[in-house]
């Protein structure tokens, strides 16, 4: 998801509402993303830095902690992130001589961490096996 900063200087707050693609994913964790819908603004503040206040929600497709099977794991963040275009740390987010502003990485970083540790749809699966069975005392 590309900015025009000649744009943004232009007019000063951005309003993003859409849909963000993700390609091919090579990651261990997310098998997939659907429907990822990002809303919110982009803007420059007093210091000529760009600020992000964006409000993201999608769908990514994992693997059950239990079965293993690919299920789809509904998530919801926001983004406030101030980005100082003379930082090398952000030199990344930056293409065409420091024209374009990609949100894209800052996206995809957002929305690994909302990866879950575990995470199954099944309830009622039969935990046991031969000469074990799995004693869930909460019940």
């Amino acid at each position: 998801m590309e900015v025009s900063l000649f744009k943004l200087s232009s007019v000063g707050v951005m309003q993003i509402e859409q849909i963000v693609e993700f390609g091919n994913i090579e990651d261990k964790q997310i098998k997939g993303l659907k429907d990822v819908f990002v809303k919110g603004i982009i803007k420059y503040n007093v210091l000529e830095e760009i600020e992000l206040n964006l409000d993201v929600k999608g769908t990514m497709i994992i693997n059950d902690s239990i079965t293993l099977e690919e299920i789809p794991y509904d998530f919801s963040f926001n983004i406030e992130e101030t980005i100082d275009k003379n930082n090398p740390e952000y030199a990344s987010y930056f293409k065409n001589n420091q024209n374009i502003l990609d949100i894209s990485e800052i996206l995809w970083e957002n929305i690994v961490l909302e990866v879950p540790m575990s995470y199954s749809n099944e309830r009622d699966v039969n935990l046991s096996g031969k000469g074990w069975e799995f004693n869930n005392s909460d019940k």
